[in-house]
């Protein structure tokens, strides 16, 4: 899990500026510890003060931070759970964009992905507190 600016360079998301745009990025792999991954979920829930910009509903098509192939994508006010399936040894990537839209102190939830239909496959990240303060502008 890894948080970017609109050039794709890595940034602390911690305390971020109100107006902020910038991109969640998820690299999933599969190690090859056993065979195909199939009905995969990633749920990924976003602090309150972090609007998400649903591209889909946008008259812009960008094509840098394009994700990956899945099944099917479920965006909801403060979330997305993308559903795919994973091979031995491939990986996937998915982006989604986002806004720091209002000010205040949030909790960023833990990422998480598993299967569907078989707990012993799972991962998921920490969450944290993270700001949201004044433009400095």
């Amino acid at each position: 899990m890894s948080y970017l600016d609109e050039e794709g360079n890595e940034i602390d998301v911690r305390t971020m500026e109100q107006g902020t745009d910038f991109i969640a990025k998820v690299d999933i792999y599969h190690p090859g510890i056993r065979g195909w991954y199939s009905d995969m979920a990633l749920s990924q829930i976003f602090p309150s003060g972090w609007e998400i910009i649903n591209e889909r509903l946008l008259s812009t098509n960008r094509n840098d931070f394009v994700s990956e192939h899945s099944e099917y994508r479920d965006y909801r006010d403060d979330r997305v759970y993308t559903y795919f399936s994973l091979g031995k040894r491939t990986s996937r990537t998915y982006y989604v964009r986002l806004n720091a839209a209002y000010l205040g102190k949030f909790y960023l939830p833990a990422v998480d992905c598993q299967a569907m239909y078989d707990n012993t496959i799972h991962a998921n990240t920490e969450g944290m507190w993270v700001n949201v303060v004044m433009n400095k502008n």
